[in-house]
């Protein structure tokens, strides 16, 4: 189980950092055992990984081929791809019908070369795994 913790703050000053993120992007406050830590979700043909203090990575959703090749029935997969974002994650809020990933990006922090909004809202439906700290 991993501790509640936001990147670059201790202690008190972690809450304080979530409680400024969670007003910032308007989400409910919620307990530490409460809070988010990871959630994995789909965006078109991409699946993505966010955690708190790491990058948003993901890969290349696999997918098969079954479109038979010149006399030949056998079914080709396409070789999965990593992507990545240079974006750290700080926060991810539960609001109800969405989760909201607060990174170091543009407006909130200081990293300008990310390509995602911030934050980053993933609805429900587009979830496929969540961890929570507590």
């Amino acid at each position: 189980m991993t501790g509640f913790f936001v990147p670059g703050a201790e202690g008190e000053q972690a809450d304080a950092r979530w409680r400024a993120l969670a007003e910032t992007v308007g989400a409910p406050e919620v307990g530490p055992a409460d809070r988010v830590l990871s959630v994995r979700f789909v965006r078109g043909a991409e699946e993505w990984t966010a955690t708190v203090g790491e990058c948003l990575s993901g890969q290349l959703a696999a997918r098969t081929d079954r479109r038979p090749a010149r006399r030949s029935s056998v079914s080709r997969s396409a070789p999965t791809r990593r992507v990545t974002d240079p974006a750290t994650v700080q926060a991810i809020f539960d609001t109800g019908d969405a989760y909201l990933v607060c990174t170091d990006g543009h407006p909130v922090g200081d990293v300008r070369d990310s390509t995602w909004e911030n934050p980053v809202s993933v609805a429900r439906h587009q979830a496929r795994g969540v961890l929570r700290f507590g």
